[in-house]
């Protein structure tokens, strides 16, 4: 439980001498492991929602009835929907699994408990906050939303503090509307003074007008400081001398306050006004503004009313979202107004690029909307130096040129909340950590620096179902001045209903919004806080995640393997890239995460390196590849095996990780330095990278190398998908078909035939796949005929004829689903029939595809492992080759070994065999090797349910293969 401040603002986290246990208790937990705690509180949430049904107005009868209950109409909906909603539900058992730590892809991750339960709650009354009418209590849940955020960003929320403007926050459905809408508001409220003087002018031919011509030519009057080219100085002008280029770089909080100013100028002398007439001119004043305004005129026409010849421009980093070239699109003024600010080195924006393209704008005299810097990209994890961008519109200002500065946070927003401190007296945490201790990474000095001069900004986007772990649609929008937002409100009567309305709606770019959002932000903010021991330190080890992944990527490839691993993010300075990876293999690699932070050089290393804001970008070459279009398909491999998509089973995706890209011409020398530590040449190439978002506070620093490890293999196998070539390769069955049963389930067990002889054998692979109808009695002759014949039931592929688009190559005979249809559709040859006929396989799983590590690292197990996989009705036992020389050793069970599941058979289960030496068993005296199997049964330990150790036997029924891997010649 987190404490609100007084004032309704940012609530803090509550303090713990163990403070990354009380996470714990903020999420649903990556194996459910808060399941009765969240059913409990929903079924409480559900059965309060049931008495308010049945308290409102308790004497109304009952409209669905017992009598209707029973009706076979209603009977049957209720089973139709319980079986759509079942059936939609096992569907989405395939979504991408967000809550793992085997997810390490996009800017998502599980939701909070208290979000979840929010939302859900509120959404029972599906409630709308376009309208206060339509959403009484959200629509306040929203108000309290967005002040919390402005006051963790460092906004004024104080009414009572006259010397910072009044802040302003509010909930929209995502980061890209709440960025054009900063963008909207930018534009309008750089043409509000154009819009006053034009509305004087236009009081001046009206005789009935609310003022008359002397209080006319006395507002037009009023004295503007405002830059003037000729003495290159600040001078007051009066607002009817002020040229337009001179009212279109006014102060942006005196703009807001620019109408009722006018006003109050007019009459401050007058005694006799009374402030509701004082209030009634100013709202007169104001709808004739509007009228003059761009709202009503529209660009084009306002434009052309003011002789306005240059189409304004705004600026972004060149890694900008794709959101603010949209958002031009969408004002009217086009994409190409969006000027993109080049990159330095360290994928931040340039500065120095920035200033050129601002004094060339001032020396043309080109209208500037606004300048925007990226407070965490979403690719490079890059934060833009902020501060710089302040002071640099500062030294402008006095040169006549001014514009709104916004700050992207959709992504890196809640970092604030790690520099915000839980007031109270600090508990320390326990020096030796404990089990499960999890360390706080603070932010680098740098991004520190520009989250503290965050509230700088005008505008701040931050999106709660990013970085603050609420459900979509959660984004947000802060404005320095509250007032900004006037110039692109529509107040419709219909959803607006006078100035005390709570009413959101009428500002930003949607009408319609669900309650449920603010709800569910709010609900977490309350209760986890919005400072270091709450969001801050969900952060803080989410931070220090990302910093040792940084440290794997790294040093994941080893020295004699066929690929780079190269982070973006350059080594600490102070480091060589060789002395970097050999600290991190002696202090960090695989050691326990508080053994790390007792080490002075590792946790300094820590806070140094890798990216800003918890992303990790980094690309994969081909030691020795020089052309970055093979890099780029190896890439799209990597995606490719590292993602679900529509049709994919999720659960054959050990490992998520996101492919982005990285634009040479935006990306400029940055990019080309990076080429050039990847060992690629320093050209225009676009790179395609990967890129791994830190988002789960409890990785285990242990389980991140074991990712590396898993991540190497992997690439192992799609080195294999770009490079192999098309030859033909051979399986043996392991597990017949079942041709007797009257059942549709005809599948059958292959498993590769792995040879060292070339590159594209060095393979281990076990598949599941059915024939073709039309070709099940030839497939049954032909495994009868081999059993008859004592010979194994052999199959060899025969790739399609003809120009093929893809390489029939191992990776893509068994992965692509191309190959099971149309014009790759490859044959399968019977080895062992003279004839040898081909018949259509469909594969439809791949329990294992690795391809053999070759690395001179590698060494034999302790213990023999197999791999145990197969279905319901079969059982197979394959060995897990290592170090070669080795053996391919595939076995039959009985049955399916006690304490394994079926779900876990069909995913597949490495084990180990008890009492059986990891080493290859030689004949006595001689070269020959023997099968380690000698007995039909023994006794076997994997890891089961929970990363719980099973120890159980297994009883062996029949050899598949037996055969020795020798090394390949050199």
């Amino acid at each position: 439980m987190s404490s609100a401040n007084d004032s309704g603002g940012a609530p803090v986290g509550d303090r713990y001498k163990e403070q990354y246990k009380a996470l714990s208790g903020w999420f649903l937990g990556p194996r459910a492991e808060n399941s009765d705690v969240f059913m409990d509180i929903f079924k409480d949430m559900f059965e309060e929602h049931i008495r308010l049904r049945n308290d409102y107005f308790p004497s109304d009868p009952m409209y669905i009835t017992e009598e209707i209950k029973s009706s076979w109409p209603y009977q049957k909906e209720v089973k139709d929907m319980k079986a759509k909603l079942s059936k939609m539900q096992k569907e989405m058992t395939n979504s991408v699994p967000f809550f793992s730590p085997r997810y390490q892809g996009h800017m998502l991750w599980d939701v909070t408990m208290p979000s979840l339960l929010g939302f859900m709650g509120a959404m029972f009354s599906n409630q709308n906050n376009v309208d206060s009418a339509a959403s009484p209590v959200t629509t306040n849940f929203e108000q309290q939303v967005g002040r919390q955020l402005c006051d963790m960003l460092g906004y004024n929320i104080d009414k009572n503090n006259a010397k910072e403007p009044l802040a302003w926050g509010h909930i929209a459905c995502g980061g890209s509307i709440a960025n054009i809408e900063a963008l909207w508001a930018s534009r309008n409220i750089k043409f509000v003074p154009l819009a006053v003087r034009a509305a004087l002018n236009s009081l001046l031919n009206k005789d009935d007008a609310f003022l008359d011509r002397e209080q006319v030519s006395r507002a037009l009057d009023y004295s503007l400081e405002v830059y003037n080219t000729s003495s290159k100085k600040i001078e007051n002008t009066a607002l009817k001398d002020c040229t337009s280029w001179q009212l279109l770089n006014l102060d942006i909080d005196f703009v807001c306050d620019f109408p009722e100013t006018v006003i109050e100028f007019v009459f401050k002398n007058d005694k006799d006004i009374s402030l509701d007439d004082l209030d009634k001119h100013m709202s007169d004043f104001k709808v004739v503004v509007e009228n003059e305004g761009i709202m009503s005129l529209g660009l084009f026409r306002f434009m052309e009313k003011h002789d306005l010849t240059h189409t304004p421009i705004y600026t972004a980093p060149a890694n900008n979202h794709y959101s603010w070239p949209k958002a031009g699109t969408l004002l009217g003024i086009g994409s190409g107004a969006l000027k993109a600010i080049q990159l330095d080195t360290q994928f931040r924006q340039d500065v120095s690029h920035l200033r050129e393209v601002l004094q060339d704008c001032l020396d043309k005299q080109v209208p500037v909307l606004s300048v925007t810097a990226v407070m965490g990209s979403t690719e490079e994890s890059a934060v833009d130096p902020i501060k710089e961008m302040y002071f640099l519109r500062e030294e402008f200002k006095e040169k006549g040129l001014n514009y709104a500065l916004l700050a992207d946070g959709a992504w890196g927003g809640y970092f604030k909340t790690m520099l915000r401190d839980s007031p109270g007296t600090d508990i320390p945490s326990s020096k030796n950590g404990g089990d499960g201790f999890v360390p706080y990474c603070e932010l680098s000095e740098y991004v520190t620096e520009q989250y503290n001069h965050i509230q700088l900004a005008d505008t701040i986007t931050i999106d709660p179902h990013k970085s603050g772990f609420c459900p979509y649609p959660g984004g947000g929008l802060c404005y320095r001045n509250g007032k900004m937002r006037y110039p692109i409100a529509l107040f419709h009567p219909e959803v607006f209903h006078g100035e005390d309305d709570p009413t959101m709606g009428v500002y930003g770019i949607e009408g319609s919004k669900p309650g449920a959002g603010p709800a569910g932000i709010l609900m977490s903010h309350n209760i986890i806080g919005l400072s270091n021991r709450g969001y801050g330190r969900i952060l803080g080890q989410c931070t220090t995640t990302a910093k040792l992944f940084y440290t794997m990527w790294l040093t994941v490839a080893r020295d004699d393997d066929p690929f780079l691993c190269v982070p973006l993010q350059e080594v600490p300075t102070g480091y060589t890239l060789e002395s970097a990876k050999a600290m991190i293999k002696q202090k960090i690699a695989y050691k326990p995460i508080a053994e790390i932070f007792q080490d002075e050089t590792a946790k300094d290393f820590l806070k140094k390196c890798g990216p800003d804001t918890m992303i990790n970008t980094f690309v994969v070459n081909i030691r020795g590849e020089k052309d970055p279009k093979v890099t780029n398909k190896l890439q799209v491999a990597l995606s490719d095996a590292m993602n679900v998509f529509v049709g994919t089973d999720a659960s054959r995706v050990p490992l998520l990780i996101m492919q982005s890209g990285l634009d040479a011409k935006k990306h400029g020398k940055g990019l080309k330095e990076f080429k050039k530590r990847a060992g690629l040449p320093e050209d225009d190439e676009d790179l395609n990278v990967m890129a791994n978002c830190c988002m789960n506070p409890w990785q285990w620093n242990e389980s991140i190398f074991l990712i590396g490890d898993l991540f190497r293999l992997m690439v192992l196998n799609c080195i294999g998908r770009v490079k192999d070539v098309d030859v033909r390769h051979r399986f043996i069955l392991s597990a017949p078909p079942n041709f007797d049963c009257n059942c549709n389930d005809k599948s059958f067990f292959l498993e590769y035939m792995t040879c060292s002889d070339r590159l594209e054998h060095q393979y281990q692979a076990s598949i599941k796949v059915v024939a073709d109808p039309a070709d099940n009695a030839k497939l049954k002759h032909y495994i009868e005929s081999c059993i008859k014949e004592n010979m194994p039931v052999l199959f060899e592929t025969v790739s399609p004829e003809g120009n093929k688009d893809i390489v029939p190559n191992l990776y893509n005979i068994l992965h692509l689903k191309d190959w099971d249809q149309g014009k790759y559709r490859v044959g399968w040859k019977f080895v062992n029939d003279a004839n040898h006929a081909q018949i259509r396989l469909k594969v439809l799983d791949v329990p294992r595809y690795q391809r053999l590590d070759m690395s001179s690292s590698v060494s034999y197990p302790m213990k023999q492992k197999y791999f145990i996989y197969g279905d319901g009705d079969r059982t197979i036992m394959s060995h897990v080759m290592s170090k070669l020389p080795d053996f391919q050793n595939t076995v039959r069970l009985s049955g399916r070994p006690h304490l394994m599941t079926e779900r876990m058979l069909k995913q597949g289960v490495v084990a180990e065999i008890e009492g059986v030496e990891g080493a290859p068993l030689f004949k006595a005296d001689s070269k020959e090797m023997l099968t380690p199997l000698q007995r039909s049964c023994y006794e076997i330990s994997f890891k089961g349910e929970l990363y719980s150790t099973i120890n159980t036997t297994i009883n062996i029924e029949d050899t598949v293969i037996f055969d020795t891997i020798v090394p390949p010649i050199a």
